[in-house]
């Protein structure tokens, strides 16, 4: 067990996620210590992912993102009362002496400052926002969105009606996240900038970004992508006013900093702890620093990514809990070890679900790995059942070893037990065979008999069978022919748009029924794109037309559901 366990001094710095979970857990585990957690905000323990809802008006109150479930706020009473451990908030810690061991402490509202001494000292001390890589003029409508403060004054100016138009610049999660707060419920004009070539650019590949694209832009969003942006001044009305390098000027009555974050690293700079390869702080996986006795955890830390065994970034709610948990059974001296990360993600985007875990196609193949990729439309459950949703996935897997690298996925449909089931098969090194042996529970208000994620690993198998899958890029080439195999209603409700007469493109409609009767109409010269609303129509006519010695037959993935939606 830990030295002095009677008396053990824990100082635990930041109360948003690590901090007061690093805390509870350790009261549990070492009834005994004397904890105390400093907080510079008065807020503490608060759902920081909750702020875009609140911001948008589905969560009625800030005081609900600090409630628990028994709606109890959690505050430092909260804590002390119920949790076992003290917490002082508007208490900045200022200098952490590592020789004496102990932290200076200064009360932000009477300027008053203490040193502490501690056994074991906890750093939880967050993220920050990316500062602007261009001028930004002083305007207290031009703001980033990661505090409380950013939320409660947009949403007390919404309510107002003081905001008419809003511009987004950054296209990650809380960009997209933004989009939706600002249009849905207060029906604001709202634009997004991103830098970048696509939506969600770090966690999406292009093809299942463009889903979210066409989503957020259904919903009458302006996207401008591959901009990057010059300046953001006011105007001589004082409005916020936003210049890009291509000489794109928006006008805004507000402007959202949707930049990312970057890690709290001044104290542990200040002190001497090692700084990892990302700009985070350095851990361990028991979560110790340099100094063994200075744990860390949450969005300040340097995490290494399971698959790749690269050194990686990832503030994440999620993951900073489960730091909290580990700090604490390692304090109490319980050698427990964080597996590191798999980049897990979900975010919602007006009607869609987007989530991904482990590798796109873009990362594993610049981490050196031999990958290919499948991608499918699916329903989550029976067509037949009503208030089903859709989806559309897409898997890269290692080709020589089928092993599974990642997961992403977009729809409507419930895409957040397909992407929990993908990660806890990679945390085990899972293949496209265990994918096909999973056993996943069935019933038609809940899921398919056979599960997208079998699906997808069939798809794989049909790959190996010598069928091939259209890529988008290759939608365009000469004397192509599209097989449209759907029915006459789906085609009349659903037009397919592609065909470029200028490269000899042309299509045929023959409904899947009818296809062994009508071959003759197909020109076994030419590439053959099949297809249908989902997939499974366009890989059985593959089958026929295989059978009847058409060499080349691909796929479109995904159908109409993957392109048109």
């Amino acid at each position: 067990m830990a030295e002095n366990i009677d008396n053990l001094k824990v100082i635990i710095i930041g109360g948003v996620a690590a901090g007061p979970k690093t805390g509870a857990t350790l009261a549990r585990r070492m009834p005994n210590a004397k904890i105390t957690l400093f907080q510079k905000e008065d807020n503490i323990s608060y759902g920081t992912c909750g702020l875009p809802y609140y911001a948008s008006g589905d969560v009625g109150s800030f005081d609900e993102l600090t409630r628990t479930s028994y709606d109890v706020i959690r505050n430092a009473d909260f804590f002390r009362r119920s949790k076992g451990f003290d917490v002082v908030t508007g208490a900045e810690v200022i200098k952490i002496d590592r020789d004496k061991k102990e932290v200076t402490v200064k009360l932000l509202k009477s300027g008053e400052v203490s040193n502490y001494s501690y056994d074991k000292l906890v750093l939880a001390v967050g993220a920050r926002p990316t500062p602007p890589p261009f001028p930004v003029a002083e305007c207290d409508n031009i703001r980033p969105f990661t505090r409380p403060e950013d939320a409660i004054y947009f949403r007390k100016s919404a309510e107002q009606g003081q905001i008419d138009k809003v511009t987004i610049i950054g296209g990650g999660f809380i960009g997209c996240e933004m989009a939706e707060a600002v249009v849905s419920m207060w029906g604001i004009e709202a634009a997004i900038i991103e830098k970048e070539n696509q939506l969600l650019p770090y966690v999406l590949d292009p093809e299942m970004a463009q889903l979210v694209e066409l989503e957020i832009k259904k919903q009458g969003v302006k996207i401008l992508l591959g901009q990057r942006v010059e300046q953001v001044a006011l105007d001589i009305e004082e409005k916020p006013e936003i210049k890009t390098i291509d000489g794109d000027e928006l006008v805004s009555d507000f402007v959202f900093l949707c930049l990312g974050v970057r890690p709290e690293k001044s104290l542990a700079e200040d002190c001497g702890l090692k700084i990892g390869e990302t700009g985070a702080i350095a851990v361990n996986k028991m979560m110790q620093t340099s100094d063994p006795d200075i744990f860390a955890g949450g969005d300040c830390v340097e995490n290494i990514h399971q698959l790749t065994k690269a050194k990686v970034y990832m503030p994440m709610g999620s993951l900073a809990n489960r730091h909290g948990r580990i700090i604490a059974e390692n304090i109490a001296g319980n050698n427990v070890k964080f597996p590191g990360v798999l980049g897990t993600f979900l975010v919602k985007v007006f009607d869609l679900n987007v989530g991904a875990v482990g590798l796109t196609e873009k990362v594993a193949e610049s981490a050196g790995l031999k990958i290919d990729t499948v991608l499918g439309s699916f329903a989550d459950i029976p067509d037949f059942y009503p208030e089903g949703g859709t989806f559309t996935l897409k898997m890269v897997y290692e080709k020589k070893t089928e092993r599974l690298l990642g997961l992403q996925a977009v729809g409507t449909g419930d895409i957040c037990r397909r992407i929990d089931t993908f990660s806890s098969l990679l945390q085990k090194k899972g293949t496209v065979n265990d994918l096909l042996d999973f056993e996943h529970g069935y019933a038609p208000p809940y899921s398919e008999a056979v599960d997208s994620l079998h699906h997808l690993a069939g798809m794989v198998k049909a790959k190996e069978a010598g069928f091939n899958f259209a890529k988008a890029e290759e939608i365009m080439e000469l004397d192509l022919t599209w097989l449209d195999v759907r029915e006459a209603d789906e085609i009349k409700s659903i037009p397919w748009p592609f065909v470029a007469e200028e490269y000899n493109q042309e299509l045929i409609r023959i409904p899947l029924n009818d296809l062994k009767e009508r071959l003759k109409e197909l020109d076994p010269r030419h590439k053959i794109m099949i297809l249908c609303r989902r997939g499974p129509r366009s890989y059985q006519a593959a089958v026929i037309l295989r059978k009847a010695g058409y060499k080349k037959v691909f796929i479109v993935s995904g159908g109409t559901q993957a392109v048109l939606s």
